[in-house]
């Protein structure tokens, strides 16, 4: 009786669940698209704090982080389409149990041709049913994978930074190399165990079963058994449900193509492409602070507007953290171990140290003639960036077009430069 009572409980359960889907589906397909907010700061964080030699690394956290949340968004907006589409199917279902050839309104050859052609209802409800159950299981799987990517990536690329000056770089480099030759070695492995000849090789599956263990733990740590449950439940019923596993790997594909265009709208490109050489005859709309309303941060200087109506134009010039190390360098600045226990004096000193040095390090021309600009430390209200703020003397110059040159030099002589073009109204 208490088996009985428990299948009757869990059956009703199953039966009755659709109504939290839908909600859990409503509310979470807002709140991923809003969390995308935090993808957008993990990368801006990247771009500020990463030697730009490690930015290839800070692309591929930030894009796991991407690609988890539009995988999630994609399914739960999937499936609550998918679920809605299933009530008014059961809806129909209750009235018009079935396709009926004697009350048609079309001609009885066409209506059965037609109704040959179609699913049976009750098939449409049931593979829709099952298809809605899986999603959530398979998205939040893929979710936790890809967020425990993200995080365990961060993590090492944190500690590593830490240790880098303390512990040799090839010692670092181990776990990754380690885990690099595990993945190698589970691949070559997966191959081979599945062909169908080697399929029943006991010592073969047996090693194949302990690399795909380890590597679980490793790369998935506390969700290694939640993924491994939820893929080895897909892949033993591969022959069974093909075309509902192939349905859950279109839509991960579909979620993977979201993660592409949710990439087009945040800074993440700049890390590899922030090398790229720029067309000096084109005209970037984030050079100017009128079209940075909604900017976040700032890659690259600005200033106030393409059209420029007063004699003197404010330039800013953000620096990112990344490269106070080189400025340091570069003119020999001594850090403060302990700014909170140094003297106010001896402060300020080298507080004016930092602005010579960053004074000394950017080159500022219009048309090709260098101007003299004196700097002063300033946060951007728009984004809080930290950076340098200076005002240009235009009144020198004819109305019409003109070019700002703007030179800052990088880690190992490697100097960034930005053309921005303006014309210059001169009226105030």
């Amino acid at each position: 009786m208490a088996e009985s009572s428990s299948k009757s409980w869990l059956q009703r359960l199953k039966d009755e669940s659709w109504e939290a889907e839908l909600l859990v589906s409503a509310v979470a397909i807002y709140g991923i698209f809003q969390s995308f907010v935090l993808i957008d700061f993990l990368i801006d964080f990247l771009i500020n704090k990463l030697n730009e030699t490690q930015y290839i690394i800070g692309y591929f956290i930030a894009f796991m982080g991407i690609l988890a949340f539009s995988i999630l968004a994609t399914m739960f907006i999937i499936h609550f389409i998918l679920r809605s589409y299933w009530i008014g199917l059961v809806g129909l279902n209750s009235v018009f149990p079935d396709y009926s050839i004697k009350d048609s309104a079309y001609s009885e050859i066409y209506t059965k041709k037609m109704t040959d052609y179609l699913p049976k209802l009750s098939k449409s409800i049931d593979s829709i049913d099952e298809l809605c159950s899986v999603i959530f299981s398979a998205a939040f799987t893929i979710l936790g994978l890809y967020a425990y990517i993200t995080v365990f990536s961060a993590l090492y690329l944190f500690i590593f930074n830490k240790l880098k000056g303390i512990v040799p770089v090839a010692v670092l480099l181990i776990p990754i190399a380690l885990i690099a030759l595990l993945l190698v070695v589970q691949s070559i492995l997966n191959v081979f165990a599945n062909l169908k000849k080697l399929k029943t090789n006991a010592r073969l599956q047996h090693s194949f079963f302990w690399v795909v263990k380890i590597s679980s733990l490793i790369l998935m740590g506390p969700l290694a058994k939640n993924f491994l449950q939820v893929s080895m439940i897909f892949g033993s019923n591969f022959k069974r449900k093909k075309s509902l596993v192939t349905l859950v790997l279109l839509f991960f594909f579909a979620g993977a193509s979201l993660s592409v265009f949710q990439a087009q709208k945040t800074n993440l490109f700049h890390m590899v492409r922030h090398k790229a050489p720029k067309d000096s005859f084109k005209t970037y709309a984030y050079f100017y602070n009128t079209n940075n309303n909604e900017s976040s941060f700032l890659l690259t200087p600005e200033i106030d507007s393409d059209i420029i109506e007063k004699r003197v134009v404010r330039l800013f010039i953000p620096i990112f953290d990344n490269e106070l190390d080189h400025f340091e360098q570069a003119c020999g600045i001594q850090k403060p171990k302990n700014p909170l226990k140094e003297d106010k004096v001896e402060m300020q000193g080298v507080w004016k140290d930092y602005l010579s040095c960053y004074q000394q390090n950017h080159f500022v021309a219009v048309d090709g003639q260098p101007v003299t600009v004196e700097f002063v430390k300033y946060d951007h209200p728009q984004t809080g960036q930290f950076g340098i703020l200076g005002y240009i003397d235009l009144s020198d110059q004819a109305r019409g077009q003109h070019q700002l040159k703007v030179v800052k030099n990088g880690a190992d002589a490697d100097s960034k430069e930005w053309t921005i073009p303006f014309y210059y109204h001169g009226n105030l």
